[in-house]
């Protein structure tokens, strides 16, 4: 964990070593046109992405040359119908363990942990594809294990962003719910509060309240139209994971959901 985590900062979950930084900064201007009024000064871009003012004008400016962005009289600029060429190529009905197994791949890697992805079924998260650490002391799942919603992380990281009234039948239903551990949370308010906590943080935080012995960390990942469709966590055993890997931990993971989440067509700008 020590030797992968701090290689991870520089270079995130998912990102190849090939990417080009500006041209990753233009796409970034480019999509935050998906977001409403869909037409944008150089100065609202700038705020909106948080690029620099040359960078954003420099992109613009490009992708103006390239046909895939027109400037109106009144200095906004606005997408181009080229863009439709793009989405008759668009890849339909691929299975979300085929998409993001790159990614988890590459997680499992990067944090040498055991990597889960897990979709809600039937109320509960269901483990759909997973990579297991190559360490001799390892988190081990099964493909098709079912947990509930409040203990774990991949479970907590879908129950925080479940529309309210679901996360509430969840909740009205803790205390009866069986204790996998000591550490497990059965009292709906502390709950309520540690959901509120993950969708500041961005991801959910798993210290042996489903598995004695293990911790890690789970990331929501969403679909084109901001749903909650799955969600990715890493983890392994508390004699090698420490509370000081998390925040690390989180964001490398909180990437790889990112990374996922826009395969799907999800792009949130801000």
């Amino acid at each position: 964990m020590e030797e992968n985590l701090p290689a991870a900062t520089e270079r995130k979950a998912g990102e190849s070593r090939y990417a080009i930084e500006s041209v990753m900064k233009t796409l970034q201007v480019l999509f935050s046109f998906c977001e409403p009024p869909y037409r944008f000064t150089i100065g609202e871009l700038e705020s909106l992405t948080g690029l620099s003012k040359n960078q954003v004008f420099r992109s613009l400016k490009s992708l103006e040359e390239f046909g895939l962005l027109r400037m109106e009289a009144g200095g906004q600029y606005l997408v181009t119908a080229m863009v439709y060429n793009l989405a008759m190529a668009v890849e339909h009905d691929a299975p979300l363990e085929e998409l993001a197994q790159p990614i988890m791949e590459q997680l499992q890697q990067t944090t040498g942990e055991t990597v889960n992805l897990c979709c809600l079924l039937e109320g509960q998260a269901t483990i759909i594809a997973r990579r297991h650490s190559k360490q001799g002391l390892r988190l081990m799942s099964r493909l098709g294990e079912r947990m509930p919603l409040h203990a774990g992380a991949c479970p907590k990281a879908m129950l925080a962003h479940l529309p309210v009234e679901e996360q509430e039948k969840v909740l009205n239903m803790v205390p009866h719910y069986q204790k996998m551990t000591e550490k497990t949370v059965s009292d709906p308010n502390l709950l309520r509060i540690e959901l509120d906590q993950i969708r500041k943080r961005g991801y959910s935080i798993s210290d042996e309240d489903y598995e004695a012995g293990a911790i890690g960390v789970g990331a929501p990942i969403f679909g084109k139209n901001g749903k909650l469709i799955a969600a990715i966590s890493a983890g392994g055993p508390t004699i090698r994971v420490s509370q000081d890997d998390i925040p690390i931990l989180g964001q490398i993971t909180v990437e790889a959901a990112n990374k996922i989440s826009r395969i799907l067509g999800y792009f949130p700008v801000r």
